[in-house]
């Protein structure tokens, strides 16, 4: 089940119709015959969601190490998603169109993470992002609200959402640091399959239960380097292995760590030890 426009999704789940078209704001205590259930569904907007009293928390992501009342996701657009709770939930949400936030060159990393990773808050960060929420409802019920205030207080949730997360890994070190030991273990016995492609931060996200963006946050958080450049080390090391023991040409060399093209080895070769392979190897 797929909506083009806000008004549909809100008849849908049972809140009141938006006043725009291209945003809306809603606090669920207005509404009280809310759809407690839906097996799945998507929408064109982006939509920013705190909620308390779900009971099917895991679905979103609930760790030990978090708390089990507040907590916030985001959906991007055409990103599937599903609920089934005991009773009507409470908190707040804002849908707003890709267009919009394009205009005003608005984008978190976080956007693209999946809703199963979602953000679980602490007492006072609920208390902060209330306020936030109740700031921009009541701009956007006045009869004559500023879309650009709408806009940069959309802007201030989303930045203060990116910090909340920071303190979240933060929390959830002892379980991430278990991520970052099987993230090695993997990218260790990459080549031992002799693979035909690169290893890729996609790859190993997946192979983790992550998405990209989750995945890659998380290890540069905990570890201080970019999942890239973690990848990028692996595959010099493999190359100087290589380059030192077997009497293979640059360009089998090449191929056989997944590099298309042998200029792209070279090039990420000198990148990283100011030699090329032929240099290296003599």
């Amino acid at each position: 089940m797929h909506f083009t426009k806000i008004k549909e999704y809100n008849a849908y789940v049972g809140y009141g119709a938006p006043k725009k078209d291209l945003i809306d704001v809603v606090r669920y205590n207005d509404f009280k015959d809310l759809r407690l259930s839906c097996s799945g569904l998507s929408t064109d907007f982006y939509m920013m969601a705190f909620k308390r009293n779900m009971t099917d928390l895991e679905w979103f992501g609930n760790t030990k190490y978090d708390t089990k009342s507040g907590f916030l996701y985001l959906i991007q657009p055409h990103q599937v998603y599903k609920w089934n709770t005991d009773e009507a939930w409470e908190g707040y949400h804002m849908m707003v169109s890709p267009v919009l936030l394009q205009e005003y060159n608005i984008y978190f990393n976080y956007f693209q993470y999946e809703i199963s990773e979602a953000l679980f808050l602490t007492v006072d960060e609920q208390t902060q992002i209330e306020i936030l929420y109740a700031q921009i409802l009541t701009e956007y019920q006045k009869d004559n609200y500023e879309l650009d205030l709408l806009i940069a207080y959309s802007n201030l949730i989303f930045t203060y959402v990116g910090k909340c997360y920071k303190r979240q890994f933060e929390t959830r070190q002892p379980l991430y640091n278990k991520v970052v030991v099987e993230f090695k273990k993997l990218l260790k016995t990459y080549y031992s399959n002799d693979p035909e492609v690169l290893p890729s931060v996609n790859y190993f996200a997946e192979q983790l239960n992550l998405s990209t963006n989750y995945f890659g946050d998380l290890i540069k958080y905990n570890t201080g380097k970019t999942a890239s450049e973690i990848i990028q080390e692996k595959i010099i090391t493999e190359a100087k292995h290589q380059l030192k023991s077997s009497n293979k040409t640059i360009a089998e060399i090449g191929h056989n760590l997944g590099f298309e093209y042998p200029t792209y080895f070279g090039r990420l070769f000198k990148k990283h030890t100011g030699l090329t392979p032929s240099q290296f190897r003599k």
